[in-house]
């Protein structure tokens, strides 16, 4: 993902959040069909496909045939996580505040207990990374 990918749109972020969602390579006919609660006509769909894929949120992984034509498919290269994290690291936070923000975030998330042993197990991972890198 590009260092600088800028903030999404509201209507980039809805789309990104169908990426998200389902998990599987989609067309912009695909996608037509699965946003009933918005008003997107094609056009306005392919444009925020660029606007995302030069963003670097999404790339191109395939083409299938509708009738005549072909549709490229995309597919996100980004979690929500790793683009929330981009986001709040793009307000200019400093590596050294990384913690401080996890344990704000982890009080607002409440369930203290469960997010407690998910942050140990994280935290194992990346030491046991670490330790297979050097």
């Amino acid at each position: 993902m590009k260092k600088n990918m800028g903030h999404l749109t509201g209507s980039e972020k809805d789309l990104m959040e169908i990426f998200w969602k389902q998990d599987k390579p989609l067309t912009s006919v695909e996608i037509l069909k699965i946003t009933d609660k918005h008003s997107w006509n094609g056009n306005y769909i392919h444009v925020m496909l660029r606007s995302v894929l030069k963003k670097g949120l999404i790339k191109v992984c395939g083409t299938v045939q509708y009738g005549t034509q072909y549709a490229r498919q995309f597919i996100p290269i980004v979690t929500k996580e790793e683009y929330a994290a981009k986001l709040v690291l793009s307000t200019g936070l400093e590596s050294s505040s990384i913690s401080k923000v996890t344990v704000a975030m982890a009080k607002e998330a409440g369930d203290g207990d469960k997010l407690i042993k998910e942050l140990e197990n994280i935290i194992a991972e990346l030491r046991e990374k670490e330790k297979k890198g050097k």
